[in-house]
């Protein structure tokens, strides 16, 4: 054989050769897509939640992804009361905590749009308990030094966490006096819950920080100030009726606590152990405050409806709860350059109203996209709502301290791993 014809031998070879192994890789159209989701991407996300379960890490969980209006993922894991063997289950009811204040904003924000209120208020027009505070400068006790406010508590303030209250979780000398006030010890009723407030110094100057406080317990007040209904009542009317939330509110239903998930912090090595003493107390009866920033219980289905109706600007079902730019303004930052991000911990995030945005995707430590937002709840429960790709995410489980174990942010790694669109 010449060495032309070894050639055209060798190259023919070759080309059958590649033809036989291209032959052998699976096409991605054979792959099942629903949404643009890999069905089999998906899977993982009940394999890792899982593991999470058997390592002991958590009792149970419940994950949730939707997209284009449709779920295409929803899964209960493990046991909503460990002790007891009851299973987790897709209506298991949750404590939410901290992820009450973005209801809060959205009632809040009911009356914004009726004119009922200005952004640029100052919080004593309507609640005359907050007015004239003082400021801490420095020193503790007897020895401690206070300025004036260099201007009012805005209402948007409160929304965005710059107002200057705190919450007593730290060891600083402003939460020391949180912790022993009627507030901190739990001991403040309707009447008092405003003066008792009035008496602590505020964090900053007003407008100057970001700080997480008692901001949106205030924003609740307000509206019980406008409307004159306690604020469950007028959530029940312009939130959970219209939207047909039948599980969410300020205590579970005696008809409906045989689904109320037990509550876990974290043992001696982080196992998940059963609390004793937890925040806010039982959420079995109506209380007499009802907390704005942190005593709704719900569950994975009826936040859903919640989350889906701000990613359809603001209207579910043929109802609308809110205008589309309403809805706008509340997803987006509102904090100057200099705060952001708005915590040492969340690279990549400024604040909207009552939620976390993502503004440069590139910091945050997770996949994202810029302009999605959401927040989480003290006992781990968080969601996430994506306008770019049209999707909500929310992982919902009963374990302090949030973050303790990064279930969240494998839980959104997961969900965007699956998209194949």
């Amino acid at each position: 054989m010449n060495k032309f014809a070894s050639l055209i031998f060798t190259l023919s070879f070759l080309l059958i050769s590649c033809t036989n192994i291209d032959a052998k890789v699976p096409s991605a159209s054979n792959e099942e897509n629903v949404q643009g989701f890999s069905s089999q991407r998906l899977s993982r996300i009940d394999e890792v939640m899982q593991s999470y379960v058997d390592e002991q890490k958590l009792a149970g969980n419940v994950t949730l992804v939707a997209r284009n209006g449709e779920i295409v993922h929803f899964s209960a894991h493990g046991q909503r009361d460990r002790e007891a063997q009851l299973p987790m289950t897709k209506d298991t009811i949750f404590r939410i905590y901290s992820m009450s204040k973005p209801v809060t904003a959205v009632a809040a924000l009911t009356l914004w749009e009726q004119g009922k209120f200005h952004m640029n208020d100052p919080i004593e027009k309507y609640l005359p308990e907050l007015a004239n505070l003082k400021v801490y400068v420095s020193g503790s006790g007897d020895s401690m030094q206070l300025e004036d406010t260099h201007r009012s508590i805005q209402i948007i303030d409160l929304f965005l966490h710059t107002a200057g209250f705190s919450y007593g979780f730290t060891g600083s000398e402003v939460d020391k006096l949180y912790q022993a006030s009627p507030i901190g010890l739990g001991k403040a009723d309707p009447e008092t819950v405003l003066a008792e407030l009035a008496k602590l110094p505020l964090n900053h100057q007003p407008g100057t920080r970001w700080h997480y406080g008692v901001n949106t317990d205030v924003l609740g007040f307000l509206v019980e100030k406008i409307t004159g209904m306690k604020l469950g009542e007028y959530m029940q009317q312009v939130i959970f009726d219209p939207l047909e939330m039948k599980d969410t509110g300020f205590f579970v239903k005696p008809e409906n606590v045989t689904r109320f998930a037990a509550i876990y912090n974290a043992g001696e090595n982080g196992e998940a152990t059963p609390m004793q003493n937890e925040p806010l107390g039982d959420f079995l009866t109506d209380p007499a405050v009802h907390n704005a920033g942190g005593g709704l219980t719900s569950t994975a289905g009826d936040y859903l409806k919640f989350c889906q109706m701000l990613l359809n600007g603001g209207e579910l079902n043929g109802v609308r709860i809110l205008g589309r730019k309403t809805v706008e303004y509340m997803a987006s930052n509102h904090l100057p350059e200099n705060l952001v991000p708005f915590g040492s911990g969340s690279p990549g995030e400024g604040y909207g109203l009552a939620v976390s945005v993502t503004v440069d995707q590139g910091q945050v430590p997770y996949m994202s996209s810029n302009g999605d937002y959401g927040w989480g709840g003290a006992a781990s429960t968080y969601f996430r709502i994506d306008p770019k790709e049209n999707i909500v995410l929310m992982s919902f489980t009963q374990f302090m301290p949030f973050g303790y174990h990064p279930y969240h942010n494998d839980f959104r790694n997961l969900v965007y791993q699956a998209l194949v669109d």
